[in-house]
């Protein structure tokens, strides 16, 4: 049942709005292809949408939780061929700091039924791009802030920010045809949500 919650981010003075799933606080929502998710470096700094729509909770926020405490990540999609829900778990979620990290991607201890996409360091299609879709450790990447591994930046083309290495074997803010979570399926993503909760 989701729920909406206020949340206090450390130093931070206002309590933050959120919905919240079985106590699980939703940093991320994606519902349908109508959102036009490339947005610049600020907007994914400080989150836009609403909480009960498209959301992005704000890559501050998410660094501020995530190294004063403990939190573990569920990720939740929904495929358009047989728009069945699957998951993925992690014990251990982390968003590292601007200034050095420029919000930094630590992700461990996977478990569920949608695969590793986040840690998949298979080479896709066997092209000799072996670790070029590994996302955990990757920095944070906008159409005008380039820290991707790529020869040229990864969002333009994609649709939207994300934790791209060159590019990408999962993307839950790209357009329909790049948002996917490849260790399940092929096919695309149409519905998706990240959420955190303390270990």
């Amino acid at each position: 049942m989701n729920v909406s919650v206020n949340i206090t981010i450390p130093t931070q003075s206002d309590p933050v709005p959120v919905m919240s799933v079985f106590g699980w606080i939703i940093i991320h929502q994606h519902l349908g292809y109508t959102f036009d998710w490339q947005l610049p470096w600020a907007d994914y700094k400080d989150g836009f949408g609403s909480i009960g729509a498209d959301f992005w909770l704000g890559l501050e926020k998410m660094h501020l939780l995530t190294s004063s405490q403990p939190y573990r990540l569920r990720v939740e999609m929904q495929f358009e061929d047989d728009l069945l829900w699957l998951s993925a778990e992690y014990w251990s979620f982390k968003i590292g700091d601007e200034p050095n990290d420029k919000y930094r991607l630590e992700v461990s201890g996977y478990s569920g039924d949608a695969g590793d996409s986040l840690q998949y360091t298979g080479d896709q299609n066997g092209n000799g791009r072996f670790g070029h879709y590994y996302h955990n450790g990757m920095k944070f990447t906008t159409i005008d802030q380039d820290n991707d591994e790529g020869a040229s930046n990864c969002a333009p083309n994609r649709g939207g920010g994300w934790w791209y290495n060159a590019c990408c074997y999962a993307c839950l803010t790209c357009i329909s045809e790049r948002n996917g979570w490849k260790t399940y399926d092929e096919k695309y993503v149409v519905n998706s949500r990240m959420m955190i909760k303390l270990q």
